[in-house]
């Protein structure tokens, strides 16, 4: 099931609560957001959210989670974000969430693996050779086109090889 990026973030937002994590920057959240969606390309061949993901100068970025939450600058995110629809004439907030323990327990994977990491060590690993970022570094001019997206097959593939699967 895709989610929007935004109820991916969310999810990292509330579950870090659990993991003690307080410092849970935009480009922490960012890079969290990209592995669980890698790895969830590598393990099932389906992307996890139906947004792109785009090459910057930091590693790759999804457009609308930095967006959102940008204006927290390089500080701790504690709430998750809110979006507005409208219901018969009538704005209605809702938080975007994730509902399935599969994609949960995606989440809690990143989170036990990276979540004790600081955002540049994991802007650095998305940039190790053999990443998605890194092959394609060419083509994205090292990020300086932030309009370029990463192919979600290229992320598919360096991925698994990175995990060894």
């Amino acid at each position: 099931m895709a989610y929007s990026a935004l109820a991916i973030a969310n999810a990292f937002i509330e579950r870090s609560k659990q993991y003690g994590i307080n410092d849970l920057s935009p480009m922490k959240l960012l890079k969290l957001v990209y592995f669980a969606h890698a790895w969830h390309l590598a393990v099932t061949g389906k992307p996890l959210f139906d947004e792109p993901v785009c090459a910057w100068r930091y590693g790759p970025v999804v457009p609308s989670v930095y967006n959102e939450f940008k204006g927290y600058g390089a500080g701790h995110i504690p709430t998750p974000s809110v979006v507005y629809i409208n219901k018969n004439g009538h704005s209605e907030p809702i938080i975007p969430s994730v509902t399935d323990k599969e994609t949960l327990s995606f989440i809690d994977a990143v989170l036990s693996t990276y979540g004790n990491q600081s955002a540049i060590f994991l802007s650095n690993l998305t940039h190790q050779s053999g990443s998605a970022w890194e092959v394609t570094k060419d083509r994205h001019q090292h990020g300086g086109i932030n309009s370029w997206q990463i192919p979600n097959d290229v992320i598919r593939t360096t991925t698994r090889k990175q995990l060894g699967i």
